[in-house]
């Protein structure tokens, strides 16, 4: 990072992240992940990060860990979700750090795979940091029950199994 990021600070909370901290990175956006539109109901992260300057939440990422279906196969896996920058601080690499910890944490706690769900218009983004996208169904929970996600799905592998390529279950509520 730049010479004025020097002070940023990552600090790892178990749970989701503080609604303080969530209304200063979301700077006023009603929409800030530009998902609203969807209609879908997010599970609680069981892990969080956030990036600190001045005392201050710049950003922000969020895990679960849990069992997902993979071709129909059980596999533990974590979920990312809840990745974003304040606008004043994008473009210095602090997504970049916080998914790189994200990503050890993850294989730390025993996850074989990350998935993220993502807009089309990142799928550039998280390829360049090392994801791929996968072209299989992805079934998602929500309260009336489950359905096809509507966003793009990530993997980033994290042991050396093979992607997918039948269909993917996360087993609960998108992360």
């Amino acid at each position: 990072m730049d010479d004025g990021c020097a002070d940023l600070q990552l600090i790892h909370a178990l749970g989701p992240g503080s609604p303080d901290d969530n209304d200063v990175l979301h700077d006023g956006l009603p929409d800030p992940f530009g998902l609203n539109g969807t209609g879908l109901v997010w599970a609680d992260k069981q892990h969080t990060l956030t990036t600190v300057s001045e005392g201050r939440p710049v950003a922000s990422a969020g895990w679960i860990l849990r069992d997902m279906a993979f071709d129909g196969l059980p596999r533990r896996a974590a979920g990312l979700g809840g990745v974003l920058v304040h606008p004043a601080y994008r473009g210095q690499g602090i997504a970049r750090t916080m998914i790189s910890v994200a990503v050890e944490h993850a294989r730390a706690a025993g996850a074989e795979t990350m998935i993220l769900l993502c807009r089309p218009d990142l799928v550039q983004l998280f390829t360049q940091l090392g994801w791929s996208q996968l072209s299989v169904p992805v079934t998602i929970q929500q309260p009336d029950g489950a359905r096809p996600s509507p966003l793009t799905t990530m993997i980033y592998d994290l042991t050396s199994l093979p992607h997918p390529t039948i269909s993917v279950d996360l087993r609960g509520l998108p992360f």
